[in-house]
C-alpha cells in the first residue's frame, strides 16, 4: 500500500486572525531540542503579538528547552489544515504552565477536500442481504484497507459478490478513545484481483448507502481522526 497522499487544495497563505482557530482547539508542537511531538492546546493569539498554547509536559513533567528555540506548530481551523514555523518566546509557570509563540505573519493552509480517503488496516465483517442468505460462507471476515464517508476499499480471499450487489459491512473503531461499532450497508461498484505474496486477493470499491445518521457520525468521526493521525495533526496511540 502506497502512503497515504492527503486530498488537499492548494495551498493559501492566510493570517491566524483570517483562520479564526477555536480556543482550545488540539496544536501539534514538533521541537528540535529536544527532539520531540506534542500535543497542546490552543489559549489565545493576537496577530503581531504572540500564540499562546498550553505548556507541553512528557510523562507529567515539563518540557525543558530554551527561550529562542525553534518550533513547528499544526493545528486544524474549520477545515483548513495550519502549518507555520516559529520560536519560542517565552515560557511561564503561573499562574498555570504556558507558552508564547511567535505569532506568524503568514500560515500555510490547505482546505481539506470532501471525499478524504484514508489508509486503514481494519477488520470488518461482511453479510449478504436476506434475501441472499442462502449464500454460503456468509457472514465472513474481511479487511478493510482504505475508508472515506462515502466508500470504502475491502479485500477479501474470495469474490464477496457481483457488482451492484449490496452488502452489510460491520468494524469496530475507536473515536476519541471510545469504542464504537459501524453497520453500513454497501453496494459493490467494482472488483479487482491483485497478487499479496504467494495470494490472490480480491479488492472490491463498495460506496455506502442509506447510512443511519448515527453511523454518518461515527464514520466522519473516525475517518476526519485517522486523516489527522496519518497527516501528523494527532498524536499515534502511545505518543506523546
Amino acid at each position: 500500500m502506497t502512503r497515504f497522499q492527503p486530498a488537499l487544495d492548494g495551498q493559501v497563505a492566510k493570517t491566524l486572525a483570517e483562520l479564526r482557530p477555536q480556543i482550545g482547539e488540539r496544536v501539534r508542537l514538533e521541537t528540535r531540542s529536544p527532539r520531540g511531538r506534542y500535543t497542546v492546546q490552543l489559549i489565545g493569539f493576537r496577530d503581531g503579538g504572540s500564540v499562546i498554547v498550553s505548556a507541553p509536559r512528557s510523562t507529567g513533567t515539563p518540557i525543558l528547552i530554551n527561550e529562542g528555540a525553534p518550533v513547528t506548530v499544526r493545528l486544524m481551523a474549520g477545515n483548513w489544515i495550519c502549518a507555520f514555523e516559529t520560536r519560542l518566546l517565552k515560557v511561564t509557570t503561573t499562574p498555570y504552565g504556558h507558552w508564547h509563540l511567535a505569532c506568524p505573519t503568514q500560515v500555510e493552509s490547505h482546505r481539506v477536500r470532501h471525499h478524504t480517503r484514508v489508509p486503514v488496516n481494519l477488520a470488518v465483517s461482511v453479510d449478504v442481504d436476506e434475501m441472499d442468505a442462502a449464500v454460503s460462507g456468509f457472514p465472513l471476515r474481511a479487511i478493510c484497507t482504505d475508508i472515506h464517508t462515502s466508500g470504502a476499499c475491502v479485500e477479501s480471499n474470495r469474490v464477496l459478490g457481483k457488482v451492484g450487489q449490496k452488502l452489510f459491512v460491520t468494524a469496530r473503531v475507536a473515536v476519541n478513545g471510545i469504542d464504537q461499532v459501524i453497520l453500513a450497508p454497501a453496494i459493490i461498484r467494482n472488483i479487482y484481483e491483485g497478487e499479496s505474496g504467494s495470494f490472490s486477493v480480491i479488492s472490491h470499491g463498495v460506496e455506502f448507502v442509506d447510512l443511519e445518521e448515527d453511523t454518518r457520525l461515527i464514520l466522519a468521526g473516525f475517518v476526519y481522526q485517522q486523516y489527522l493521525v496519518e497527516t501528523g495533526y494527532l498524536p499515534l496511540e502511545g505518543e506523546k
